[in-house]
């Protein structure tokens, strides 16, 4: 298991010059609301691809009157402690994150990093997951994916690439046949594979969520649909060739591509025909919450890799069960977890070996 020792935070959104210790399972960071509770929650993230878990522009992470901001860190895994550095560099007039491992930042040491361990994210919104819109649902599908397919991010990029440069040309009047042939083959053979992960995904999660709920005595039967006219499982690559062919008129004069992964939604069912969206709210968090322990449970038995789970604001609606699957979330795989919660008290379900930060407004 790999887990992160301390963090120590300059310049970066509410913090000026701040630094904490770590233990390697549970930690909670506590606090009034506008503390900086989730911008260490965020701090964390940026270790790994990509933006961190708000999605920011890298300018608007950066303290007010300041030019850049730096994060560091100390990651032990097994015996090796990586010392780490997220950091701003202006690149052509542009702010990006700069990800230092022991100072190096080849794409191999940084792909090799990145192998380590996958970081899974419960949001304040995550909770609404089941009456939000299919882009979440998509997101959170493909956010399950990403902890375990390293490669899921440039598929995804790759796709959207080829979409929105198909559109530039369809939009321009630009028939340049060969050009769009060739981007539509791109287009389907990335959209088959990503369809083809994200039905694995579902089949993992309906299989483990099948044991999870008999183990803590819940009635639901779950089942997740998806819910695009285009797809069905024997989709062939020259099919979806052809129907990009056919739709050029049409996305011509609506934009993007009327047909593919990205239009896809997902629906989740408890016992049979009644959707998760028609469940009390409590019975919502519950499924979510079940969600996250069946993926953690994958991960751990199947892929061999240890997640580091970041809960923001989790513990609102907690019922018994909730606080006994949350409970069981952070004790029966050997993770490190942080929380967050504007009181101690909401923690008071934990074990007394959790460790409890105080996050004092800076």
């Amino acid at each position: 298991m790999g887990h992160f020792k301390n963090i120590y935070l300059v310049n970066f959104r509410n913090f000026e010059n701040y630094n904490l210790n770590f233990s390697n399972h549970c930690n909670v960071l506590f606090g009034k609301n506008g503390s900086g509770k989730t911008n260490i929650l965020e701090g964390i993230s940026l270790f790994s691809k990509g933006r961190g878990i708000r999605k920011d522009k890298m300018s608007n992470i950066i303290k007010k009157n300041y030019e850049n901001f730096t994060i560091a860190s100390n990651f032990q895994h097994h015996e090796i402690i990586y010392n780490l550095k997220s950091q701003t560099k202006k690149i052509n007039n542009k702010i990006k994150k700069n990800l230092l491992i022991n100072n190096d930042n080849t794409n191999e040491t940084l792909t090799s990093f990145y192998k380590i361990f996958p970081f899974l994210t419960f949001l304040p919104e995550t909770e609404r997951l089941f009456i939000s819109s299919p882009s979440n649902r998509r997101n959170f599908i493909d956010q399950l994916i990403f902890t375990y397919e390293h490669g899921y991010n440039v598929l995804i990029n790759s796709y959207n690439k080829y979409l929105q440069e198909r559109s530039r040309l369809l939009s321009n009047n630009i028939l340049d046949e060969s050009w769009l042939n060739e981007l539509e083959k791109n287009i389907s053979r990335c959209g088959l594979e990503i369809y083809s992960l994200r039905e694995k995904q579902l089949s993992i999660l309906v299989k483990n969520l099948i044991v999870y709920l008999k183990n803590f005595n819940l009635s639901f039967k779950i089942n997740i649909k998806i819910n695009d006219q285009f797809f069905e499982n024997k989709l062939s690559q020259d099919f979806f060739e052809k129907e990009l062919k056919n739709n050029r008129k049409i996305d011509m004069l609506t934009g993007g591509s009327k047909i593919g992964p990205h239009r896809s939604d997902y629906f989740f069912y408890a016992n049979k025909n009644f959707l998760a969206s028609q469940l009390s709210t409590g019975q919502q968090k519950t499924l979510i919450l079940l969600i996250y322990l069946s993926h953690c449970k994958y991960l751990i038995d199947i892929q061999n890799t240890a997640p580091i789970l970041l809960l923001d604001e989790v513990c609102s609606h907690l019922d018994e069960i909730n606080r006994n699957i949350l409970l069981n979330l952070v004790e029966s795989f050997n993770l490190q977890v942080f929380m967050t919660g504007t009181t101690k008290d909401l923690f008071s379900f934990l074990s007394t070996n959790t460790n409890f930060c105080n996050i004092t407004n800076q």
